[in-house]
This record gives C-alpha cells, structure tokens and sequence, in this order.
C-alpha cells in the first residue's frame, strides 16, 4: 500500500496522472488499485500496449480496463494498492506540494485508504483530525505485511505526562507517539461518523 504523495509539474494541488505516478523497472501485467471514496476500486494495469489518445499510437503504460493510457489523476493524501508478480524497483513520480497544508475527507463506516500528502513521517496524533469518535480503528501496512493496528480512545496513557489523555493508542491503550504513518506508505481508516484530516508540509 503506497501513499500518493505528489502533485503534478504545474503544482495545482489536483495530483498527478497515473500513467505519469509510478515509473520504472515495472514488469507488464503490474496492477494498481485506487480506492474510491465509496468503496470498491479503480484498477489498472501496466501494459505493453496503452492506447495514447494524444499521439493516436499504442505505448507501454499504465492502462485503464479498455487498455486505454491512464490519464485519470490521484490526489496527495489518498493510497493505492501495487502488486507485481515479481520483485521490481520503481520510482513515485511528481512534485511536492507547495501547500501549507492539505485536507482529505473520509466516509463514515468503511475502510479508506490514507497517505500523509507530503514525504514524511508522521504522528497521527500530532495531525488535526475533525469528526473522530472514541473506537475509530487506522490499520498501517508494515513493509513485509500485516499492519499495526490503532485505535481512538478516550484515554490513552500519555507517559511523558504520566495521566491519560484522548489520542490514537496501540494495542495496549498507549498514547502513539512517534511517526508510525510512515513516509510512502499507506493506511487503512474506519470511522464511525465522517472525518476529515489535514496534513501539514514539514518543509513550511
């Protein structure tokens, strides 16, 4: 699960193209799942002909499921889904945002996917949230999978204070306080009512 961290070159803050997103040493047959606000996916697959509709010709590319090259953009903030059959080394491609900062929303009562917007680790209780409620559960995808598991509670055990403090907690009700969203990669959020979260630029 891989955060979508960029925008394009014109810096509007819309994101970037996924046939311009994930460059490389990526091996045809490759697939990307975007996840819709909704739920369910767009997916897509890297292909050795993409029909390129600006120059009327057919490319290697990332391609929609009529095999047409995908111009469709993913926004700074959201995740996606990469899966190959064989080990690959790729590059995510873009430019950071020049934006203070970014909002992304997400629904109530299914999972969405999430990415901090800017390249960097992050302390999700050091990130403004709006709408959470106490049992909202954040799921974050470790390197060789599986995920680390978060919940919001009402009091979660603040040891540089010793009390207990409202926050994300691990599993043993303990306050996060380190960046466990890390940079690149994504995470998994069910809320019970609908939230929204903004991601400060480190670099402001």
């Amino acid at each position: 699960m891989i955060a979508a961290q960029f925008d394009d070159v014109n810096g509007n803050g819309a994101g970037i193209a996924i046939k311009d997103l994930v460059t490389g040493d990526i091996p045809y047959g490759a697939e990307m799942q975007v996840r819709l606000p909704a739920g369910g996916y767009d997916i897509y697959h890297y292909a050795a002909e993409a029909y390129d509709e600006v120059t009327d010709d057919f490319i290697p590319g990332w391609a929609d499921g009529g095999d047409n090259l995908a111009t469709a953009k993913i926004a700074p903030g959201a995740a996606f889904w990469f899966k190959t059959a064989t080990d690959c080394n790729v590059n995510i491609a873009g430019k950071i945002l020049e934006d203070a900062s970014k909002t992304v929303n997400v629904n109530a009562g299914i999972f969405s996917m999430i990415g901090n917007a800017y390249p960097a680790d992050v302390n999700p209780n050091a990130v403004k949230w709006t709408g959470l409620t106490y049992g909202d559960e954040m799921q974050v995808r470790l390197d060789a999978g599986g995920y680390d598991i978060y919940h919001y509670v009402a009091e979660a055990y603040d040891e540089v204070k010793d009390d207990f403090v409202p926050g994300w907690a691990d599993g043993g009700d303990n306050l996060v306080t380190t960046g466990v969203l890390k940079s690149g990669r994504g995470a998994w959020i069910k809320p019970g009512a609908a939230v929204s979260v903004t991601w400060e630029n480190p670099i402001q």
